[in-house]
């Protein structure tokens, strides 16, 4: 079904193939030349979408090309969970995960660009259903939440619900879990929806509208995105006949100007020319070309070396040419949205499917390497030497998700999420990084600083007080950790210590039952006062065990959002028993710190109370490593 929108109407296109047939049209062009260019342009997308459908077990995928004043837009497939339904670039629905943000940042730039607030303006003096932490003396600006850089915790919980009939008004979901700070402003890259969805908010108190309706208003209508849509549900994303979305989806976006975008491949084109071609779009300008052009630089980066963030958006570097993008993912869908803005091109790609992120990158890929291709063939970095502070680089790194965050939710990222990164210096002074299956080799180019040895990408290490503490692999930091923080460690630990730990919960009663049962010598009444205290410790941890399963239980049985998503108010008081717990266990070692002084009771009994009290210790200790004692969960 063909469409108009080329800027001078020259070509457009629009293709669908699903089920076995291929519909495909285009309009007429202005000269053989341009015929053909365009006609290049067809075929790679149609090839390497055909391909990515046939390499991945991905249902359908829909593309946007902007090449100057050519725009190509295509889909392939069939729609989401509607295998009768082909896709159509001008209408099928994809939900675009956290490219969601590229609306959202154009909106807020739009309040800027309206003179409504500054980049460097407090955002705090503007929001006025958010109250956020004065932990630090530097306030957080627009800047620093379009960078990813205000100090935030990662906050996951809140995020999202299992049903639709969940979705709060953003206003409560952004104020009801407010994150910690973690950080001052501005001094490290810690990508988080939150900060995103904030931003939303803010437009929305300073406009007086939703955030949704803003969006509509202002970016939506006058490009045309008649399609686009914020709200949590749209029919149209299941348009199979008999099929309603809360049949087939159980992930909705409750911070929807991080993540809650749903749209087509034209519409997304539209958004694409916009940023391309200074804020205009048939006529229709939603931001100033200088606005645009601020958008698009770079706002920040930890090193010259790296590539950062512009406003909202990510730096990369291909070779030469430099791209600013963001990628998006929810369950069963897969999206890319990337600007050449030297180049005057633009690309927009989402799947859908099992594997959608690989159809997807596949796509991507064959692109990229058509309007931003790289020299593969250079020579490998050499070292000079060993690098410089080389012993203090060497150890285990773990993601400051996961080591900054102050709630529950780290256990979570701990466990789940991200694989740490361990570092080594070879014999010729390459460093050496090995996380998951994947090893790279670095050559050190300045101190702390150093090169891929094949590929064009940069590591720092990052000092605090003249100390080595954290790894930037390009914005992604790591926290350098101690031996025993490592999980292989803190595993064996907690085996070993519930181990020694039963011997008491078990072995006491049971050795006091034997006695009664052959009238054996009880001991000393000291010695069953200590034994339990100590007990009452250990049914501390056990009884956190036993109340934390029947809870998650419990709530998955209730019709109500998930405990991680959305604890009720009443969960915390399930922390209280280990917190209980704790004391008991400081009782416990009083008693064995009397004991070993006042050389009370038998060796054996000394020895065997001071290791389950010991045992016990470490694994409160797991606990509050992981936030689980006095646990924070708002």
């Amino acid at each position: 079904m063909p469409s108009t929108l080329s800027r001078r109407g020259f070509l457009s296109r629009s293709a669908a193939v699903g089920a076995g047939t291929a519909v495909a049209a285009s309009g007429l062009a202005s000269g053989s030349t341009e015929l053909t260019q365009t006609t290049g342009v067809d075929a790679l997308i149609d090839d390497a979408a055909t391909r990515a459908l046939a390499d991945h077990d991905a249902g359908g995928l829909t593309v946007a090309v902007v090449n100057g004043d050519e725009v190509h837009t295509s889909g392939y497939g069939h729609a989401f969970r509607s295998e009768d339904v082909p896709v159509r670039a001008d209408e099928t629905l994809f939900r675009v995960g956290s490219v969601s943000k590229v609306a959202t940042w154009t909106a807020a730039m739009q309040v800027v660009d309206r003179g409504q607030i500054t980049l460097d303006a407090p955002v705090d003096d503007h929001l006025e259903t958010v109250d956020l932490p004065d932990t630090y003396d530097e306030p957080i600006t627009l800047e620093h939440l379009a960078t990813h850089t205000p100090g935030f915790e990662v906050r996951g919980r809140g995020d999202s619900a299992r049903e639709p009939e969940y979705i709060r008004p953003l206003a409560e979901s952004v104020s009801t879990d407010v994150p910690a700070r973690v950080r001052p402003p501005g001094e490290l890259h810690q990508y988080t929806n939150y900060a995103a969805a904030l931003t939303g908010q803010l437009i929305a108190d300073i406009s007086g509208q939703r955030f949704g309706s803003f969006v509509t208003d202002n970016v939506f209508a006058p490009l045309g995105m008649s399609n686009s849509t914020f709200q949590p549900a749209p029919p149209d994303l299941v348009p199979a006949e008999g099929t309603a979305v809360e049949d087939v989806v159980s992930f909705y976006s409750d911070v929807s100007p991080a993540s809650g975008l749903h749209t087509t491949g034209t519409d997304m084109a539209r958004l694409l020319q916009a940023h391309l071609h200074g804020g205009v779009v048939d006529g229709e300008r939603i931001l100033s070309e200088r606005a645009v052009a601020s958008m698009h630089q770079q706002w920040f980066t930890p090193h010259e070396r790296v590539d950062g963030m512009a406003f909202g958006l990510f730096e990369r570097s291909r070779g030469d040419t430099r791209l600013v993008r963001h990628g998006g993912s929810v369950p069963q869908f897969a999206t890319e949205f990337a600007l050449i803005p030297e180049e005057d091109v633009g690309l927009f790609v989402v799947a859908h499917g099992n594997e959608a992120s690989g159809a997807k990158q596949e796509v991507v890929d064959a692109l990229l390497d058509q309007f931003a291709p790289v020299d593969s063939s250079g020579a490998q970095r050499m070292p000079d030497g060993m690098p410089e502070r080389a012993d203090e680089l060497e150890g285990r790194y773990r993601s400051v998700n996961t080591t900054d965050t102050v709630s529950a939710e780290k256990l979570v990222y701990g466990l789940l999420t991200g694989q740490p990164v361990d570092v080594r210096i070879a014999d010729d002074g390459r460093l050496v990084t090995e996380q998951g299956d994947r090893t790279d080799e670095w050559v050190e180019v300045e101190p702390l600083v150093f090169e891929h040895v094949e590929e064009d990408s940069t590591l720092l290490f990052r000092e605090t007080d003249g100390e080595v503490t954290h790894l930037l692999n390009g914005l992604s930091a790591y926290e350098q950790i101690g031996y025993h923080e490592q999980l292989s460690v803190q595993g064996w630990l907690t085996v070993a210590a519930s181990v020694i730990a039963l011997t008491g919960l078990v072995g006491w009663p049971a050795a006091r039952g034997w006695r009664r049962y052959r009238g054996g010598e009880s001991p000393p009444q000291s010695v069953t006062r200590a034994r339990w205290v100590a007990g009452a410790g250990l049914a501390g941890l056990l009884l956190f065990v036993l109340s934390f399963v029947g809870v998650i239980v419990a709530v998955a049985s209730m019709d109500r959002p998930t405990l991680f998503n959305r604890p009720p108010a009443w969960f915390e008081v399930v922390f209280v028993v280990p917190t209980l717990g704790v004391i008991a266990t400081a009782g416990a070692v009083a008693y064995v710190a009397r004991a070993w002084l006042r050389d009370d009771w038998s060796l054996v009994t000394r020895v065997h109370y001071s290791a389950v009290v010991g045992a016990t210790s470490v694994l409160y200790w797991l606990l509050q490593y992981w936030n689980l004692l006095w646990v924070r969960m708002g």
